[in-house]
């Protein structure tokens, strides 16, 4: 028999003072166990970006060196800037240099191998328009990837790229196993989406994601190198459940598939759901993801009425739950003006779909009590308020580096300043936390800010998924 899954509610303190005022208080939401359950069939979506970009020839650093070298690489100026110049290099050689598409056909092969007979998955492929290189078919016939992996190098798919299309298009073929299904088995969905660049019709990717997140289908997004939009790929992954990944060189994208593979191919839960009841006058104002990483969470509409004093219930859908991956939420609650007393802050529920197919079925219910005392300080709780500083050091983190790069495209002396000093301020945070390197790179930022006028593209994107981090290891 396999171990249930758990919910642990713990607050940031259980004795709040009296102060005839409204109170903030955080609520930890843990979910946890499952361990040996046995791991549900995935039905699997790949969507390849093909555009010209992820054709260009990319020189690896130890071919630099070499050309260097040989004096095929030369420094020159230009406009006063230092860059390199490279001629006399035969088309034998520039045939080595890789491109992204080719890692991209061996994160196919990747697939190829970790996919189970029990599995199902599709292939797009989109640019300018989309084409459906596998439909959605059976894990039996993984090794079609290896021929849709071959054909990367031939499609043509125009010179545009349009992103939610190839959405559109995998998420149509992800709901044919529910007309279509491989066994009677419950099925975990997810589509993983890989680009180096920028997209048209950006609104009708977020409503795609909309639907996939309605449909229970998680979408982890893939950016590669400086140019793509993580505006764009980290909502879409935080909308859906998904993971975000920074991929910094083309040479990781077959790891970064195996690591997505490798969690997507151990979900033993689906549609896992915490259900909160609060009663009058307690007010949700925020919900944060803070396990597997951080990240924004939709606590979407207030079940039970729109009037604060009527009570309310929140639905917070976690989705597919992998037991070596607990999650977990941080809930920012807002308790009303109470007097001296033990009260109900919040009644929770933990649900989630029978493996077998069955109904969705509460796991445990629990209440969460609070203590209003005329005390004029309380005890914490050490971890939860350790959650909340990591917390607030990536929502500092982030939004510094969102005002340093608006404040990069801005002729604006003010803006420029302001920026600076919320990226120095955040900097200190993450080293009053002990995060001494990423508080190194945040500097870093702000010194180059003040000095140039704008921020390092690579550098700024590669601190905003690593301040998603924060919590791992706690």
């Amino acid at each position: 028999m396999t171990a249930p899954l758990n919910l642990t509610s713990t607050l940031s303190s259980v004795v709040v003072p009296v102060t005839g005022k409204p109170r903030l208080v955080y609520l930890l939401m843990e979910v946890t166990g499952g361990e040996g359950a046995e791991a549900l069939p995935s039905s699997l979506g790949f969507i390849i970006d093909t555009s010209d970009s992820m054709r260009i020839r990319l020189v690896t650093d130890e071919q630099f060196i070499e050309l260097v070298r040989s004096g095929q690489a030369q420094e020159v100026m230009t406009d006063g800037v230092p860059a390199y110049q490279i001629k006399d290099v035969s088309n034998e050689l520039i045939s080595q240099f890789p491109r992204r598409i080719d890692y991209a056909s061996q994160a196919l092969v990747v697939a190829s191998e970790y996919l189970r007979p029990l599995d199902c998955f599709s292939v797009i492929a989109f640019a300018g328009r989309s084409y459906c290189m596998i439909p959605f078919t059976s894990g039996k016939d993984r090794m079609r990837l290896h021929q849709a992996a071959r054909e990367l190098e031939y499609l043509k798919l125009g010179d545009d790229t349009q992103m939610a299309e190839g959405i559109a298009m995998a998420f149509a073929e992800i709901q044919q196993q529910t007309e279509r299904p491989c066994s009677d088995r419950s099925y975990t969905s997810r589509l993983i989406l890989l680009t180096d660049g920028h997209t048209r019709n950006v609104s009708e990717c977020y409503e795609w994601a909309k639907k996939a997140h309605q449909a229970g289908v998680k979408l982890s997004t893939m950016g590669i190198g400086v140019e793509f939009n993580e505006d764009l790929l980290i909502p879409l992954a935080d909308m859906t459940g998904g993971n975000a990944y920074y991929i910094e060189t083309p040479d990781q994208i077959p790891d970064a598939f195996r690591q997505e593979l490798g969690a997507a191919l151990r979900i033993s839960y689906r549609n896992v759901e915490i259900k909160v009841q609060l009663p009058g006058g307690v007010e949700l104002r925020r919900v944060h993801r803070v396990f597997p990483e951080l990240g924004a969470f939709d606590q979407g509409p207030n079940l039970a009425g729109a009037e604060v004093n009527a009570g309310s219930s929140y639905s917070l859908m976690m989705g597919d739950y992998d037991p070596a991956e607990p999650q977990a939420l941080l809930l920012e609650v807002v308790l009303p003006a109470w007097d001296k007393g033990s009260y109900r802050l919040a009644q929770a529920m933990l649900t989630w779909e029978d493996p077998q197919g069955g109904l969705a079925r509460p796991s445990q219910r629990q209440d969460v009590v609070v203590q209003m005392a005329g005390l004029a300080t309380l005890p914490l709780n050490g971890r939860v308020m350790n959650i909340v500083e990591k917390v607030g050091a990536f929502k500092m983190g982030t939004q510094a580096l969102a005002a340093a790069q608006d404040a990069s495209k801005t002729a604006d002396q003010g803006d420029k300043k302001a920026a600076t000093v919320r990226l120095r301020e955040a900097a200190t945070r993450l080293l009053d936390m002990g995060e001494a390197s990423m508080a190194d790179a945040m500097l870093r930022q702000a010194e180059t800010l003040e000095r140039s006028g704008s921020v390092d593209p690579e550098a700024a994107k590669k601190l905003r998924y690593e301040t998603r981090r924060l919590t791992q290891g706690l």
